[in-house]
Order: C-alpha cells, then sequence, then structure tokens
C-alpha cells in the first residue's frame, strides 16, 4: 500500500504541473534599454494559447495566438510559429488525458477496485506514455521553436539564437529563455516515469477467486 500511496500522489502531482503547463508561460522575451536616465524594459511571455506584453509605464496586453496568427498571415508574415506552438499544444493535451487514465488505474489498483494486477499494469502503460509525451513536447519545443526563429526573423546582428540565448546590441539586451510552464512539463514527465517505476516494484495483492459451493 506505501508504495502504491507514493505512486499516487507522484501522479497527482505530475498531472497537476501539466494543467499548470497548459496556461502558464513556456516562452519569455526580455527586452531593456536606457534613454537618458530612464530605464526602459519590456516582458514578453508566450503561453500555448496567448502572448502577454508588458512595457516600462504602459500596459500589459494579452493576446490569443489565434487573432496574432491572423494578423501575420494578413500582413503577409511567416506564420510557423503557431504552428510550432499547436502541436506543443495537443501533446500537452494528450498527456493530460493518458496521466488522468494513469491516475484512475493507479486509484484502481490502491483501493482495490476491479482486477488489482490489471490496474497496475495500466497505471505503469499509462505513467510511461505521461513521460513519453511530456518529454517529446519539451524537447520539440526547445528545438523546433529556435529553428523557427533563426529561419524567419533574419536579423544577421542577433546572431544564432538558442533556446536559451542574450546579447546586447546598441545599448539593448535582449534575453529569450524557457518560462516556468515549460520546467514544470519537463518535471510532471519525470515524476511520471519515477511513479511508474514506484508502481512496477509494488507487488500485487493476489487476487481472489471465489470457490465453487458444495
Amino acid at each position: 500500500m506505501k508504495k502504491g500511496m507514493i505512486a499516487l500522489i507522484g501522479m497527482i502531482v505530475a498531472l497537476v504541473f501539466i494543467i499548470v503547463a497548459l496556461i502558464g508561460p513556456w516562452y519569455a522575451v526580455s527586452t531593456k534599454y536606457t534613454l537618458g536616465t530612464t530605464e526602459y524594459k519590456m516582458d514578453a511571455t508566450m503561453s500555448l494559447t496567448s502572448s502577454t506584453t508588458s512595457t516600462t509605464g504602459g500596459e500589459t496586453k494579452t493576446v490569443s495566438h489565434a487573432d496574432s496568427r491572423k494578423a501575420a498571415a494578413a500582413a503577409g508574415a511567416d506564420t510557423g510559429l503557431y504552428d510550432i506552438i499547436n502541436i506543443a499544444f495537443y501533446l500537452t493535451i494528450f498527456a493530460l488525458i493518458v496521466a488522468i487514465l494513469a491516475l484512475i488505474s493507479m486509484l484502481g489498483h490502491v483501493f482495490n477496485f476491479g482486477k488489482p494486477k490489471m490496474m497496475k499494469n495500466l497505471a505503469m502503460i499509462f505513467g510511461i506514455i505521461t513521460f513519453v509525451l511530456t518529454i517529446v513536447a519539451v524537447l520539440y519545443f526547445m528545438v523546433a521553436l529556435p529553428d523557427k526563429m533563426n529561419s524567419s526573423m533574419g536579423a544577421a546582428s542577433l546572431g544564432k539564437i538558442g533556446f536559451w540565448y542574450s546579447t546586447t546590441i546598441s545599448g539593448t539586451s535582449i534575453s529569450l529563455g524557457p518560462g516556468f510552464a515549460w520546467y514544470l512539463m519537463l518535471i510532471a514527465g519525470i515524476i511520471a516515469l519515477i511513479a511508474s517505476i514506484v508502481m512496477l516494484l509494488k507487488k500485487s495483492a493476489p487476487e481472489v477467486v471465489a470457490q465453487p459451493s458444495q
């Protein structure tokens, strides 16, 4: 029961992290420059559904990716960035669904609903699939996003942009990097894998077979 509860709690944590990752920022851009004696700063974060921009002394503005894509298409700009975001979004949705199935299976095994051995096997399988989906999502986003920025921005002065990137151009500092939701997604996958391993190590209670009455 102890190992089963550990795995169950771990999967609950992984599920919560995936939900937060679904709505939190996956990427952040910060620019800062000084004009006279005043420092100006602009911060932008990108979740899987929208982008939020805030400026020094200005208002915070949030725009959905659907609206941003329409505006970019109307201006003749490259919209490939939104394809990357959509793929990461759907991978996260699939990971969320499978994590829920893993949690239900673990509940069934721990509290002896249905067939404990079958529930244990399902919990391990769904947990491993959750791990695979989360890792694929974060790695795909980490590799595809910089490639798209390098191919579409065409700014030679910025050099080769990486997933983690910072530079200073003409007194303006620019930094790019993953937001906390990207890290949470990565951690969720690791926790799901650990929960699956714990379930593998847990011994199943013997199933009681009803004896025919004499």
